[in-house]
């Protein structure tokens, strides 16, 4: 065992995030707080600064107008899905730190129950802003700043052409985890990694970090480890699949299924996009998917150079079963729901807190034209996690599938506030 701890260190040191990289917006985050590093071998001869608090309490005057005029149907789905999560843990789980209170999953579930009740009334917009703030303490995100402004991107779940079957015109596969692929909990060793993982493989009795896409999409090095589950028409949509982590595949002949999450290697990502940027391949001004994908496809030589860039791959199951309707399963191991959702660093925040946030965000019609902007606010539950989103000032919001969600999830990178709430204790 402490061969296999010493091999941790130097791919701790590299990286840690073992979670999905979500949205474009998201992953190229230039800012976002790097993974802690590994425990260090020998103590330090001076302690290390206390962490800042990630929530603070927010005073009743100071506490927002909690408004939200989108439909109350996703948004009551959301808290059920929750509840079940919240029951299923039957009180296990260690307490999270708001601001001096220790918030327990009896407190989520208690929070969340409550919520129900109160969007089972029908109340009105008036009277759903009085029941909030006479039932609910409410606690703020610290932010990047340690004054609030909290980041949010946003992801969606992609629609891609794909087959079953490998022919001349679907040629690129998609793979299920490698049987050789090792993921460790870092939590089970230090208290302080709890919620980080790493990924890799043995290599003779050390734990060496996983392949990466050079090595499985062009050098073949995949072959015979791993499962093909199904086959693209081109390289970017599987690119764009991996960024969001799951999709709905349009089959031939008009049959969804879905591609769910499984397993990453873990390391670095880097948007296509991007890549062919620093590549000059294409300027940054102007610069969409569309003109990406014409590039790659009047450039077939250049695909190892620009998408080999991004070494981080994931892993997927098929599912031929699930409500196409229903969005991809989160962290908390049950379905997203649209506009409902978000992402969240869980080593600070618990899953199914009940939340509410604040941020401008694009104005975007059914079709998926951008209109402006508008600012918006709304309840979500945070439901989901991300290798981009760490630290108290990253929220990846959940848009959905579609038109609509996918100009969205593209379009949102803004500063905002995010507050969670929970039920006044009985002495207040």
């Amino acid at each position: 065992m402490r061969r296999l701890a010493l091999a941790l260190l130097p791919l701790a040191l590299a990286g840690c995030a073992a979670g999905r990289a979500r949205g474009p917006a998201a992953a190229a985050c230039p800012a976002c707080p790097p993974c802690p590093g590994a425990p260090a071998a020998v103590a330090a001869a001076t302690a290390a600064p206390a962490a800042l608090p990630a929530v603070f309490r927010v005073a009743p005057a100071d506490a927002p107008l909690f408004a939200d005029d989108d439909a109350r149907g996703p948004l009551l789905k959301a808290a059920l899905l929750n509840r079940q999560y919240l029951a299923g843990l039957n009180g296990n789980g260690h307490p999270y730190d708001f601001a001096g209170r220790a918030v327990t999953t009896a407190d989520l579930l208690a929070a969340n129950d409550a919520f129900i009740g109160i969007l089972r009334s029908s109340p009105t917009a008036q009277d759903l802003d009085r029941q909030i703030k006479e039932r609910f303490d409410v606690y703020e995100m610290a932010g990047r700043d340690s004054t609030g402004t909290v980041v949010f991107s946003s992801y969606y779940e992609p629609t891609l052409e794909a087959s079953l079957k490998r022919t001349k015109t679907y040629r690129y596969p998609i793979y299920g985890k490698p049987r050789d692929l090792i993921t460790v909990n870092l939590g089970d060793f230090n208290e302080k990694f709890k919620g980080e993982k790493l990924t890799g493989r043995l290599q003779g009795d050390q734990l060496v970090t996983y392949l990466n896409r050079d090595e499985i999409d062009f050098l073949g090095k995949l072959k015979g480890k791993a499962k093909p589950l199904a086959w693209f028409k081109n390289r970017a949509d599987i690119m764009d699949l991996h960024t969001e982590g799951s999709g709905r595949l349009r089959l031939p002949g008009g049959r969804i299924v879905k591609a769910k999450f499984a397993a990453t290697n873990s390391l670095k990502f880097k948007g296509w996009l991007t890549a062919m940027i620093e590549a000059g391949a294409l300027p940054r001004e102007g610069i969409s998917h569309e003109k990406g994908l014409q590039y790659l496809e009047e450039h077939p030589e250049k695909a190892r150079e620009i998408l080999g860039k991004n070494a981080r791959y994931v892993f997927f199951t098929l599912d031929t079963r699930t409500d196409p309707d229903e969005g991809p399963d989160g962290t908390y191991g049950l379905p997203l729901v649209g506009w409902r959702s978000v992402a969240v660093d869980n080593t600070l925040f618990p899953m199914g807190a009940l939340a509410f946030m604040q941020v401008q965000t694009p104005d975007v019609d059914a079709k998926g034209d951008l209109l402006g902007r508008r600012q918006d606010s709304r309840f979500v539950f945070c439901q989901d996690t991300g290798g981009a989103i760490k630290g108290p000032g990253r929220v990846d919001f959940f848009a959905g599938a579609g038109e609509k969600a996918r100009t969205f999830a593209f379009k949102l990178w803004d500063p905002g506030r995010m507050y969670l709430l929970l039920l006044k204790k009985a002495a207040d």
